[in-house]
């Protein structure tokens, strides 16, 4: 399907869901026919619950605080790297303003396809989430279940295109419960995210091994050329390895250089010799093509005086791409591990914040409210929420 089709369809269903929505809201027999299928339907959102009732199963003290230790470090040390990634950033973009320098890049960017990532990972990355989020929920489940907090209900569902899982736990139980349990439930997401993330990223590793036999370079690559210079006006192809220049071998930028500075006064014909790269169709991986293919490319003294000895080719040097024999089975297993590894740390640093509607922020109101500090709870939240929204909107601002 091409890009443009894709996109339709993700809009279509982004468009289904708010007409849902709208039928949800403003009519009691819908709502009535869906609650009868176990059917939900939020703004952007629709939810089934797969089970119901759980009762708890209380576990031994040492598990339960077992627990509760490695799940409060998870979210210790995920907060921790949120403000050092949201803090040092503003600081930054201070610092740049204060300049008259343009804003540094935000490392926080939102999920749009098409738009901030390509739609070549879309299929690994919705999988990514939804095992991400699917983990999430499950432990919390546990952990409430041991320790005594009744499971209302569990379910999946779609979140504009992305898949969710959810989980509600008793309301009531849940607010009589004590503050290390609340804190052992709210951090057991966050927990299982780390712990899916940190096994990903030692599976990505295992999996790399194989690939390294398919590994073609060091190259000369050539990933960009400038259409109004004489490489464009050849219709140089790119990405591709630039192999020769007149029949010499190209191997460096400093050959590259030697080879361009010639001839500079009179007309000079390059005969670039590049093996271009095939697009895998596989998280933006590109396998060497095994033909390679000439372009002649005119140089005029015009351009000489315009642009020096540059042709306009924009050059990575040492870059190491994929053999043609490069099973695509191999690209995707390391593909889908590097995206569960950066999804799920995300989550968990993301979950970590207090933002008022995550775990980090439900366990910083439960910790204040115990000690009567409810004013701060809003302070500490909201300037959080005002930081995180000032680098999302800059992120998205670029990635436009």
């Amino acid at each position: 399907m091409s890009r443009e089709g894709i996109l339709l369809v993700l809009a279509a269903i982004v468009a289904v869901e708010l007409a849902l929505y709208y039928c949800y809201r403003s009519s009691q027999g819908f709502r009535e026919k869906l609650a009868k299928l176990k059917t939900f339907v939020e703004p952007g959102a629709l939810l089934i619950d797969v089970g119901r009732g759980l009762s708890p199963r209380r576990a031994g003290r040492a598990l339960r605080y077992a627990l509760l230790a490695i799940s409060a470090t998870s979210l210790a040390v995920s907060a921790y790297l949120f403000y050092s990634i949201v803090l040092n950033y503003v600081i930054d973009l201070v610092t740049s303003i204060g300049r008259g320098e343009p804003a540094p890049q935000s490392p926080i960017v939102p999920v749009i396809p098409g738009i901030t990532f390509g739609l070549n990972i879309l299929l690994p990355l919705l999988i990514s989430i939804g095992i991400g989020l699917a983990a999430h929920e499950v432990l919390h489940m546990v952990v409430a279940l041991v320790n005594g907090v009744p499971v209302e209900s569990w379910g999946i569902g779609l979140a504009l295109i992305f898949p969710v899982a959810y989980v509600r736990v008793s309301e009531e139980s849940f607010s009589r419960s004590k503050l290390e349990v609340k804190a052992s439930v709210l951090c057991a997401g966050i927990m299982a995210n780390v712990v899916v993330g940190l096994l990903s990223l030692a599976l990505a590793g295992l999996a790399a091994q194989p690939l390294a036999p398919y590994l073609d370079g060091p190259h000369l690559m050539i990933v960009g050329v400038d259409p109004a210079m004489p490489a464009g006006r050849a219709g140089l192809v790119y990405p591709s390895i630039l192999e020769e220049i007149n029949g010499s071998s190209i191997r460096s930028l400093d050959e590259l250089r030697e080879t361009l500075n010639r001839s500079l006064d009179r007309v000079a014909v390059f005969r670039f010799r590049v093996r271009p790269l095939v697009d895998t169709g596989v998280c933006g991986f590109y396998r060497a093509s095994e033909l390679s293919e000439e372009y002649l490319v005119t140089r005029s003294l015009g351009d000489v005086e315009k642009y020096g000895y540059r042709v306009g080719i924009v050059v990575a040097p040492s870059s190491y791409t994929f053999s043609s024999a490069t099973p695509s089975y191999l690209l995707y297993a390391n593909c889908q591990l590097q995206l569960l590894y950066i999804v799920n740390i995300s989550l968990a640093i993301f979950n970590s914040a207090p933002l008022i509607i995550t775990d980090g922020g439900k366990l910083l109101s439960e910790v204040l409210k115990k000690v009567g500090a409810q004013k701060l709870d809003r302070v500490v939240q909201w300037s959080t929420v005002a930081l995180t929204a000032i680098t999302i909107s800059i992120g998205l601002a670029q990635a436009l």
